[in-house]
């Protein structure tokens, strides 16, 4: 296997939950320009849109899955501080 072919093979460390919100959130606003562009063709604009819709309920569940994290961590904290006050 040459050098360049291994380049190729290596794939990006997973991303936090954080990284995947802020890149939907561009994506979205991409999306949203792209609707929003008057000269875009219609047919365009309906790929966006449908785009747009699925984007926005990925986001929506990203944010949902960071909100339910922090709690758990919250939550976890106090068992342990109940636990073992200081």
């Amino acid at each position: 296997m040459s050098k360049e072919q291994a380049k190729r093979i290596r794939r990006r460390k997973p991303g936090d939950l954080g990284q995947l919100r802020r890149v939907l959130w561009e994506v979205l606003l991409e999306a949203e320009a792209l609707v929003r562009s008057p000269a875009q063709p219609p047919a365009e604009k309906v790929k966006a849109m449908h785009a747009l819709a699925t984007l926005a309920g990925a986001y929506m569940k990203a944010l949902e899955l960071h909100d339910l994290s922090k709690k758990v961590e919250e939550l976890e904290n106090q068992v342990i501080e109940l636990r073992w006050p200081a």
